[in-house]
């Protein structure tokens, strides 16, 4: 799985087709570590995920997943989805500005990303509407995010916040991965500490 943080929207190319070179890299990197040749089967799924703040307001906060499907052309042609859908690029995009607030996992990031608020409101804020309680590691990186909320461009976003996604973000990777290991959402709730509706949208993406 790999995480990535994007300050602009609008770049140079797609953030989807990036989003697919990453993840066709991580498939071929399994070669000798997960399988061998002819052992395809034992191929794991896997999953780009871009966190993109500050998305133009016509699309707010959304979630988008795009996959590899099937589509029957002439016959039929029975097959296992697990067998092909091997790789998801999902794109999470924020605007704290949008009358759309999106889903729980919005608000979460919103507030785990927020340049206008400070360490202690944003570790307040996830604990009462969240239920994250913060480690003192995750703490002290929050308040080196909010000293550089000024700066959460460029090299500091990429250094200072990008550290903080990965940490926050984690809690998605968990979900995503307990699901693929068939858990329900009443137990992955349990088990992330986290409430039944964020663990739905992330299954349901």
């Amino acid at each position: 799985m790999n995480v990535e943080a994007q300050k602009k929207f609008y770049l140079k190319y797609r953030i989807v087709t990036r989003g697919i070179f990453y993840g066709a890299r991580m498939l071929s990197e399994q070669l000798d570590r997960e399988f061998t040749y002819s052992e395809y089967g034992k191929l794991k799924k896997v999953y780009s995920i871009w966190i993109c703040m500050n998305a133009p307001l016509h699309i707010g906060n959304a979630l988008t997943e795009y996959w590899i499907g099937k589509r029957d052309i002439i016959g039929t042609m029975p097959e296992k989805k697990k067998n092909y859908d091997k790789l998801s690029v999902i794109i999470i995009c924020l605007n704290e500005k949008s009358r759309e607030k999106g889903g729980e996992l919005h608000g979460f990031l919103n507030t785990l990303l927020s340049p206008g608020m400070n360490a202690a409101r944003k570790k307040e804020v996830l604990l009462r509407d969240y239920g994250v309680e913060m480690e003192q590691e995750m703490g002290e990186e929050l308040k080196q995010m909010c000293n550089l909320s000024e700066a959460i461009e460029e090299n500091a976003m990429r250094k200072g916040v990008r550290k903080g996604v990965r940490k926050g973000i984690s809690l998605t990777k968990n979900i995503m991965r307990l699901a693929g290991e068939g858990k329900t959402e009443e137990e992955i709730s349990a088990i992330c500490g986290v409430s039944a509706k964020m663990v739905r949208e992330i299954m349901e993406a």
